[in-house]
């Protein structure tokens, strides 16, 4: 018996050796391909017209060891571009809105009923304030990142991202889903955090909840900007100066995502 289950082992360990380190997805592959095969010969719909095989060959192309990363690259790069880029202007005018004429309007109310300053201090130049600063940083890019990012996933593609992922984030001792809630956690960590409950292990999902924080949310870039801005970029020539700062900014956020992936 026991002559047995060493040879059974050994035999494992050969077949393991002679698959690979792509054993898993050639499995998974191949077992989507048989159930495929049996489906199409046991099912049969009446009126059923000929498939258009363009969505097969675009699930090949994003999912493929070539094209995958680079489509994955492209995308989330888009995403960031279009949240970043179409959320300065109505910051602006939400800034200008709230942080210039409603400050000042709530400024001339208080004086207007004789508001004890300590008062209007606590209410305006803190309360409204953080508040209204929060709206116009903070709202804007949410209301672009999160539809972008259900979109999608409406099309089916965060799946592919987490396929794509997998093998990488095994090698850190995590799960390729782990990848989709790094990337919420860019748009606000709260979210990203909720978004864990789609990773099945309790192990892994508590490495994606404690790692989210590496993240860098929303509310976060305008801090990192004013420090980058003052401690690094200061320290540097004029002329590169903003370049120096940007570059500390972006360098925090890759140190972000090695950290996630070592701790």
């Amino acid at each position: 018996m026991a002559a047995n289950t060493d040879q059974l082992l050994a035999n494992a360990r050969n077949l393991r050796a002679a698959a690979g380190s792509d054993y898993h997805d050639t499995l998974m592959a191949s077992i989507y391909a048989d159930a495929e095969q049996i489906a199409e010969r046991a099912v049969t719909v009446e009126g059923q017209r000929g498939r258009f095989d363009f969505d097969r060959t675009l699930d090949r192309i994003l999912t493929s060891k070539m094209w995958g990363f680079p489509a994955m690259l492209a995308l989330l790069m888009g995403v960031f571009w279009l949240t970043i880029a179409g959320a300065n202007v109505p910051s602006q005018m939400l800034g200008t809105l709230l942080l210039e004429h409603g400050y000042n309007a709530l400024h001339q109310l208080a004086a207007a009923i004789n508001m004890p300053a300590w008062l209007s201090g606590l209410l305006i130049d803190g309360v409204y304030l953080a508040t209204a600063w929060v709206i116009a940083v903070m709202l804007p890019p949410m209301a672009i990142f999160f539809p972008l990012f259900t979109l999608l996933e409406d099309f089916g593609y965060l799946p592919r991202v987490a396929f794509n992922l997998d093998r990488l984030f095994h090698r850190a001792g995590a799960h390729g889903k782990q990848s989709l809630s790094m990337v919420m956690g860019y748009g606000c960590n709260a979210a990203g955090v909720v978004a864990t409950r789609i990773i099945e292990s309790p192990r892994e999902r508590l490495i994606a909840i404690i790692t989210n924080n590496f993240s860098i949310c929303n509310g976060r870039w305008p801090t990192l900007i004013l420090m980058g801005t003052i401690f690094i970029g200061a320290a540097a020539p004029p002329l590169l100066a903003s370049f120096v700062a940007a570059g500390s900014v972006v360098a925090v956020a890759v140190i972000g995502i090695v950290v996630t992936l070592l701790v």
